[in-house]
Order: C-alpha cells, then sequence, then structure tokens
C-alpha cells in the first residue's frame, strides 16, 4: 500500500507485455490490462489471457522463505532471513564450510542447484560481512525500491541494474578476503541497504553512489539520516558487526526429562542434565556438528520455571567439557521447588578443522588454546560474558587512557574464526617489533588513581619517599619522560615520568606535575 494507494508489486510476463509495471497504481493497472481475445486460425484457438490482479502477502513471502531455508542448512550451520520489513534472501554463515565442498565456488554452486532443482532461481554472493554480501546480491537495491523489473525468459524476472558494469549480473558472486570496500564504491546507494527516506535524502544530495557516501564524515550524519541508516554505513565499513539472526531449525537437536517423580535437591538434577548432555552429544556427532550453546529449561512442581543458558567459546563435541559448564551455571541457580521436567537444545555450529599432531610428542598433545578456552568457558559462564575482557591499546598519550578493556566473548565469535585467532594471539603473542620504533618500557601494574607522595617544594628523587605507610629511598633513577597533552583538550596534561628503584629493590613510576606541581606515584613494575 502506497501513499496515494494500492500499487503494483511485480508483474508476470504476460502482465508487461499487456503494459503493467511494478509501481504502478492499482486503477491504472486495470485500465491497461489486455481483456480476453480469442480468435479462429488454422481451425485452432489463440488465447490472449486475461490479466488477474492478486493481493500480494508478504507474511506468506516469509513463511516460503523460510521453507526455503530449510533446503540449505547442509551448507551452513547458521541460516537467517534479512531483517529488513519484507526480505526478500537468506543470510547463511559459510566460515570455514568451503573446504568441506570443494570451496566456496562449490559451494555456491550447489546451492545453486539444489533450490533450482526446486523451481527457485537465486542469486549468490559472498564476502567478508553481512552487509557487503547483501549489497552485491543487490545491487540494484531491494526489489521494492525500484519500478525497472524486465522479464528475462519465460517463467524469470530481472531487474534493471544501476550499475554501468555487467560484471554483477551472474548467478554467483564471489569477493576476496579483504577486498571488499573498494569493490562496494561503484555501487549505488540502493545497494547500502538503506531506508527509501534516507536515500532519497541523499539523493537530493548529489549522493550516489556508496563511494561518496563512505566519505561523508560519520560524525555529521544524524543531522541527516536516520539512526538505521547510519547503523547501515557503519556495517559496510566494517566498524559494527552484524549478526545473523538463525532461523529456528524444523529438527533441531534437543533432548528432554519428565518424571512422575520429582527431583528437589541439586545432585540428582545435576545427574539428569549430565544424562541429557550425553544425548545431546550423541546427536551432535551423528551429524558432525558442534555447539556453542546449550540452552536449558527447567519446570518446578508449582508449575514455574527456570530458564539459563550455557556458552561456550568453541564448538564442543564433548560432554565432560559442556557438563563442566552447566554445573557452574547449576551452582548459582536457585532450586525453591521440586523439578519435574528438563528440556535442553543446542545451537550448532560447524566443527573446526583438526590437526595431525605428532604421535610420539608430548608437547604437541597440549593446546594452550584448548586450555585457554576452557578456562574462559568456565569463567564467563560462573561470572558472566562481559567478565571475561582483555586489554586492547588505544592511540592515546595519557598513561591512564592508553587501554580499553574489551569482552572476549562477542556475538560475532561464535560464527567465525574470530575466537580461534584471538586466544591464538593470547597464548602466542607477537613479539615482532617495528624497524626504528623505541620501545618505551611501562610498568604492567598501573594504580586506578595516582597517588600523591610529595608537594611541590620537594624532591622524592633525592629525599625519598613515604607510601603504605613505608618509607622508601630512591638509589636508581631514569627519566624524564615527558607526557602532554595538546592544549585544546579539556583536561590537559603536563608530567615528567621516572622510573625509580628504592633500597630495598622495589621498581616505581612516578610523575611531577609541571604546572601545579607535586609528585605522585602511577605505576610499579614487577
Amino acid at each position: 500500500m502506497a501513499k496515494g494507494g494500492p500499487t503494483v508489486v511485480a508483474v508476470s510476463n504476460d502482465a508487461w507485455y499487456a503494459g503493467v509495471r511494478p509501481g504502478m497504481p492499482l486503477a491504472e493497472a486495470r485500465s491497461m490490462s489486455t481483456p480476453l481475445v480469442r480468435d479462429n486460425r488454422r481451425q485452432g484457438q489463440s488465447v490472449t489471457p486475461e490479466i488477474q490482479f492478486v493481493e500480494w502477502q508478504p507474511n506468506d513471502d516469509r513463511r516460503d522463505l523460510q521453507e526455503v531455508a530449510e533446503h540449505t542448512r547442509r551448507f551452513a550451520p547458521i541460516v537467517g532471513l534479512d531483517e529488513m520489513p519484507v526480505p526478500d534472501c537468506l543470510h547463511m554463515d559459510i566460515t570455514g564450510c568451503g573446504s568441506l565442498f570443494g570451496g566456496e565456488s562449490s559451494l555456491a554452486e550447489q546451492v545453486i542447484n539444489r533450490l533450482a532443482g526446486r523451481n527457485y532461481h537465486c542469486r549468490v554472493a559472498i564476502s567478508d560481512t553481512v552487509a557487503t554480501a547483501w549489497a552485491f546480491a543487490h545491487t540494484d537495491g531491494h526489489f521494492l525500491q525500484h519500478n525497472d523489473v524486465r522479464p528475462r525468459g519465460r517463467g524469470h524476472r530481472t531487474r534493471g541494474r544501476h550499475v554501468e558494469s555487467p560484471q554483477w549480473d551472474l548467478p554467483i558472486v564471489i569477493i576476496p578476503p579483504g577486498q571488499a570496500e573498494s569493490w562496494l564504491r561503484p555501487l549505488a546507494i540502493a545497494a547500502a541497504r538503506i531506508p527509501i527516506a534516507d536515500a532519497q535524502v541523499l539523493r537530493q544530495l548529489g549522493i550516489l553512489t556508496i563511494q561518496q557516501l563512505l566519505e561523508l564524515p560519520e560524525e555529521d550524519l544524524p543531522s541527516r539520516l536516520s539512526g538505521d541508516a547510519i547503523r547501515r554505513l557503519r556495517q559496510l565499513r566494517g566498524v559494527e558487526d552484524e549478526i545473523i539472526e538463525p532461523i529456528p531449525e524444523a529438527d533441531p537437536i534437543q533432548a528432554s526429562w519428565v518424571s512422575e517423580f520429582p527431583v528437589s535437591d541439586r545432585r540428582g538434577i545435576c545427574q539428569v542434565m549430565e544424562h541429557l548432555t550425553e544425548d545431546i552429544v550423541d546427536q551432535l556427532k551423528r551429524r558432525h556438528l558442534g555447539t556453542v550453546q546449550l540452552t536449558c529449561q527447567l519446570k518446578q512442581e508449582d508449575g514455574g520455571r527456570i530458564e539459563f543458558v550455557a556458552e561456550v567459546i568453541k564448538p564442543l563435541q564433548s560432554v565432560r567439557e559442556l557438563f563442566a559448564v552447566l554445573s557452574l551455571r547449576l551452582e548459582s541457580l536457585p532450586f525453591r521447588q521440586a523439578v519435574i521436567a528438563i528440556s535442553m537444545q543446542s545451537a550448532v555450529v560447524p566443527l573446526p578443522n583438526a590437526h595431525q599432531k605428532d604421535l610420539f610428542s608430548s608437547n604437541l598433545h597440549i593446546d594452550p588454546t584448548e586450555e585457554l578456552a576452557s578456562v574462559v568457558n568456565r569463567l564467563s559462564n560462573r561470572l558472566g560474558k562481559e567478565a571475561v575482557q582483555t586489554v586492547h591499546p588505544v592511540d592515546n598519550p595519557v598513561p591512564e587512557c592508553a587501554v580499553e578493556l574489551r569482552p572476549l566473548m562477542t556475538a560475532q565469535s561464535v560464527s567465525s574464526t574470530h575466537t580461534d585467532n584471538r586466544l591464538s594471539d593470547l597464548v602466542a603473542p607477537d613479539d615482532a617489533r617495528v624497524p626504528g620504533v623505541e620501545v618505551v618500557e611501562r610498568p604492567l601494574r598501573l594504580l586506578s588513581a595516582a597517588e600523591r607522595i610529595g608537594d611541590a617544594g620537594m624532591n622524592p628523587l633525592t629525599d625519598g619517599f613515604v607510601w603504605s605507610g613505608q618509607s622508601c629511598r630512591v638509589v636508581d633513577v631514569a627519566g624524564p619522560e615527558r607526557i602532554e597533552t595538546q592544549w585544546w583538550h579539556e583536561s590537559a596534561i603536563h608530567r615528567d615520568y621516572y622510573r625509580v628503584r628504592t633500597s630495598d629493590q622495589a621498581e616505581y613510576w612516578i610523575y611531577r606535575d609541571i604546572v601545579h606541581g607535586g609528585w605522585f606515584l602511577h605505576g610499579i613494575f614487577d
């Protein structure tokens, strides 16, 4: 339904040749449709079919698209619908799946052939992110955003392209890793998947391509574009992740327990959960899949329900490790009533590629990455995902602002190699040094707030200082290292830092405030 009344969404070949076009008002389309005409030729009848108008049911289309998804599950562990109000495509996370089908191009061909066998005509685009893959599959935008639809053979229709090069009019488009942004730039802004109203505003400003869109300063966009448009732009730039919301499987991996005899003690509940975990793992092994999430529901005798989710950062098929994570979650749950039923459902992903280990090496059988993953699984389920964090450097000269903490487990970690790479970096950090760049030694232990150890009239470098009730006599000094920020900063700093060693062989990081005077202890070298 458009502002002016009902409009035509899609047309058949016969309707096209009769003059009916998408986007045309329904009243106009009816007036242009050709009535039924019969003429006798060679004792036969040639019939021009009557144009019929059928009300469009987008909800039915969504359900049909979900049915199509069931035919593609063998190619990807996670299949979801586009989050647009009227989706016209499926999102599939094929990370690590290409090698199982002879490569990504072979996987794409098998998807097309499988759907073609069920009378579906489709295109496949493979790229680094959901946003860029959608753009290469919709170089002319969503099918409701344009009116140029021309027949292409019997039973098929194609949309007119807004890009000059015909290279995108292909059944399969595979973008090499890391090159998506450069390939995106010539495409029209319709491929950015932004709302129609925002696209109209951009066209009025002369912004017609994604290259022009990406060159706009992001800080100025909120005044002209909606939040959805800005989010799409950040996804195209790779700044913000787009998570695929999986369609529930028609045949999910799940297990359940129901008993006439309620279980009231935690030990009995754990025994039931262990048996359910064994059942889940048996199903995973039969399907050659792993799990990253177990969703559990416990029904109590009074009708109440307790729900919780246990997550791991790498796909598993191990009863021992999964039950250990479940046990940690169970410890924090209150059981005020006896439990009469328990159900468990698994979120599945492909298993990581196995690597052959040396049979006679004791060291290679101990994988530090696997051990760290096990520790993270336990901590995150006991303390919460947000509590397990890693330190990342920030381009800021102020020591207390030079790093930031980020959660190790993110939503994208489950469906990509991101977690494997992060764990590998943590157990085997890169020690490479940039040639010509001096490495500045900083203390690993930085105080949450610098503590004053002297006034402007004294000098701890020669007189010593008192900290935590103990007198510290300085025997060695290195420095100063001056750290300053620009004058236009809200709170500019001007400090001279010194690394000092005291008589008890402890090393401290102290500084003198150049502007206001005074000495402060800021860090401790371990």
